[in-house]
């Protein structure tokens, strides 16, 4: 695995969140980094390429970050600036091209086919991140997307059912019991 390449991807990722033009200050530490922790736990127990699974889940939502008008179509400005920031650290481009498919794929309201093991962990691994750190969702419902209260917790938990529904299942196996209790408390 080339830990010298994660390692800057992530530091490009770290310092586009922290950018006094990021509209998703939160972004970081309640979804980043939960998308990348899954990961790092789905790579392994199902033989999957931690390497390309990594930087798919550092790049998934960076054009979100880099200029929130670029969100609804995210998955696809993403994979834009992931062809980018790899290729100009001379990283090989058929796992380029894997990396953008994972992070093209990674959508569950988007429908796009996942054709490898890698983008299905990518996409799980923000399919559980909507329900670890669900708070997050909250956020954007509120904050982001201005809603009053019950159409915030009708955007949330919409969100986390289809978040549920694009999970593998070995992904359900690790958070169920989480996505029970938020589904008790909030339905």
């Amino acid at each position: 695995m080339n830990k010298d390449i994660i390692d800057r991807v992530e530091k490009i990722v770290r310092d586009t969140c922290a950018k006094e033009t990021n509209e998703f200050t939160y972004a970081l530490d309640t979804h980043f980094i939960p998308v990348v922790e899954n990961a790092k736990i789905l790579a392994p127990k199902l033989g999957a390429d931690e390497e390309i699974i990594l930087l798919a889940a550092w790049l998934h939502d960076y054009a979100s970050v880099y200029d929130a008008k670029l969100m609804p179509e995210h998955h696809w400005h993403s994979s834009k600036f992931a062809q980018k920031i790899l290729s100009d650290l001379d990283y090989p481009q058929d796992k380029i091209d894997q990396i953008k498919h994972c992070i093209e794929a990674h959508r569950g309201s988007q429908k796009i086919p996942r054709q490898t093991l890698e983008a299905e962990c990518v996409a799980s691994a923000d399919a559980m991140a909507h329900i670890t750190a669900f708070p997050s969702l909250l956020i954007l419902a509120w904050k982001v997307h201005d809603l009053n209260y019950q159409k915030g917790i009708d955007f949330v938990l919409a969100k986390m059912e289809r978040s549920w529904n694009k999970l593998m299942p070995e992904a359900k196996e690790l958070v169920e019991e989480k996505y029970q209790a938020i589904k008790k408390v909030f339905s």
